[in-house]
């Protein structure tokens, strides 16, 4: 990496068992500003990253810091224009790890370029990304770059498990610094509210960027040997080896149990928030609670019922009430009830054909991405406003395609499924519901009477005498009378104006047609599966899951049939 993009500033720190405990008490009020370096001390650097040929140079060594204290600080520094009340995307990405290094990330200067390992790095939900707001900042990454952050613990969550030791006059950054560390952060609004998008970042830029991602980690590592102790510790007593990295591991588990990717919701006595301390305005939200696009579930998808042939064989698993139904319409007998085996009454019209099959095996109720079991939703791998243009042959048996996911990967998968429609919107000639491609569109006609009706109502006073008799001809042509009222102008003004468009072809509809004349619907399936698989990593698939299920049966039955356009 080019020197110009580091800028020295010694980090002095204590190794405690295998972790760094800044020692800030004094160092921060004066050695940053004054720029000394401690004596016998290497100082760490602030690594600028502008391009990912910079990112990979330096993701090595952060996976190296992670690989068993799995934390990082983490912030974000954005623009906002208070007199256009436009909020710009994010312009620098800090991250920090216990050891000290601090990585600035430009994504202003990135944008499209973005890393696959830093967009790995911010979804691996096993490594906390720490900080104040640290869960808005992350929704921020996903709305502005589609970077999806798992893994996020806002300090102030684990300072109310800390009770009885510190006391923060408020609940930012600021406010904990001063409280957990014992020292002022500084917070000039000039720098705070200054031009993160400038093509040279100031020093004093870095400094205020790099100190908030270092001092968030190292109030969550004081926090956490608070805990462990049980005792706010001297420093003299952090100097002490007293305590393994099993034991901090363990004590940093626990803290942060059930507060991983959960909002901070601020009580009426939190004077002070994260956004307020990073960008000078107010962050206030319209809603105490979010409404969700999904409802979860708590109850299992899978009940794993079995259900066999007459002779025995077993058919598939299944779920209670189809199971509960059989036994209804009498066509079939229960054999056994751990686990609930129902047995047909009738030939079945068809077997599987080895003991290898999907529907045969056990599946958990659990998101298939990170294994969290507390609820989640259904996840249609395909999604159903493509699937239901498919032929019969293709959607008649679709659970294999329909998976679990927590809410948070629900979220991220269906991020990365909106840029799939967008290409797909693209390749295809098939643009998403909007403008002319709409299902209803508007009439010219009676847009330019509902036009005239809205002047005559708002603005005759402004209206030249003129155009005024010519805006009440208009109205007076549509209705076919010789008299304009005030009735007639409202009710011009109230007319729908939209009509249905003959000419409407869904989107996905589009899509489909297109998919099934060049390459084939099979091939868009997997196309489907595949795109889960390589954005989300599920690491707990159902047992045979398979991206090509079901192809080369249907590849058998279009060679019988002689139609091979589903390949």
């Amino acid at each position: 990496m080019n020197m110009r993009h580091r800028v020295a500033i010694a980090v002095p720190m204590a190794v405690i068992g295998g972790y760094a405990v800044w020692q800030l008490y004094s160092y921060l009020k004066h050695e940053i500003t004054k720029r000394k370096l401690n004596s016998g001390r290497q100082p760490d650097k602030i690594h600028i990253v502008t391009t990912a040929a910079e990112w990979e140079e330096i993701y090595p060594i952060i996976l190296d810091h992670t690989t068993h204290t799995k934390i990082i600080g983490l912030d974000c520094e954005w623009e906002i224009d208070k007199s256009k009340g436009i909020v710009y995307p994010v312009a620098l990405l800090q991250l920090a790890t216990y050891k000290g290094l601090c990585v600035l990330v430009r994504l202003s200067c990135m944008k499209s370029s973005i890393p696959k390992s830093l967009l790995k790095l911010l979804a691996d939900r096993s490594i906390l990304k720490v900080g104040v707001a640290v869960k808005d900042d992350g929704k921020k990454l996903l709305n502005d770059y589609r970077i999806p952050v798992q893994g996020c613990l806002d300090l102030r969550h684990v300072l109310s498990r800390v009770r009885g030791y510190y006391h923060c006059k408020t609940r930012g950054l600021k406010g904990l610094a001063d409280g957990v560390l014992g020292f002022t952060l500084q917070k000039d609004s000039l720098i705070r509210c200054g031009n993160w998008e400038a093509d040279v970042l100031s020093d004093k830029q870095i400094e205020y960027a790099a100190l908030d991602a270092l001092v968030g980690i190292d109030i969550y590592i004081k926090l956490v040997i608070t805990k462990l102790l049980g005792y706010i510790p001297s420093r003299m007593e952090l100097d002490k080896h007293i305590y393994s990295q099993a034991d901090f591991n363990r004590v940093s588990t626990s803290l942060c149990q059930g507060l991983v990717d959960i909002a901070y919701k601020r009580n009426v006595d939190d004077t002070s928030s994260a956004k307020q301390s990073v960008n000078g305005v107010s962050n206030k939200k319209n809603k105490t609670s979010m409404v969700r696009a999904y409802s979860s579930r708590i109850r299992p998808l899978y009940h794993n019922c079995h259900l066999e042939a007459p002779d025995g064989q077993m058919l598939c698993t299944c779920d209670l009430s189809k199971a509960r139904w059989y036994l209804q319409k009498g066509l079939g007998d229960k054999v056994n009830d751990d686990p609930l085996t129902i047995r047909l009454r009738f030939e079945p019209s068809g077997r599987p054909e080895t003991e290898e099959n999907y529907y045969l095996q056990y599946k958990d109720n659990v998101c298939v991405v990170c294994g969290k079991s507390e609820s989640y939703i259904r996840k249609f791998i395909v999604p159903q406003e493509y699937r239901k243009y498919f032929p019969y042959l293709m959607k008649a048996h679709t659970s294999h395609d329909v998976l679990l996911l927590c809410p948070p990967c629900h979220q991220i998968s269906s991020q990365y499924d909106t840029d799939v429609r967008l290409q797909l919107a693209a390749e295809c000639d098939a643009p998403l519901e909007s403008g002319i491609s709409s299902k209803s569109i508007q009439d010219q006609g009676l847009q330019k009477i509902k036009a005239a009706a809205k002047a005559l109502t708002f603005s005759r006073a402004k209206i030249p005498e003129k155009r005024l008799k010519e805006l009440e001809e208009t109205i007076m042509t549509h209705f076919g009378v010789d008299v304009l009222t005030d009735e007639l102008v409202q009710e011009a003004l109230d007319m729908d104006i939209r009509v249905y468009n003959s000419e409407y072809i869904p989107h996905a509809q589009k899509v489909v047609n297109y998919k099934n004349e060049h390459g084939g619907l099979l091939a868009f399936e997997r196309m489907w599966r595949k795109h889960f698989v390589d954005m989300m990593n599920p690491e707990f698939l159902p047992p045979l899951w398979s991206i090509d299920h079901t192809h080369q049966q249907i590849a058998k039955l279009n060679k019988t049939s002689g139609e091979h356009h589903y390949t």
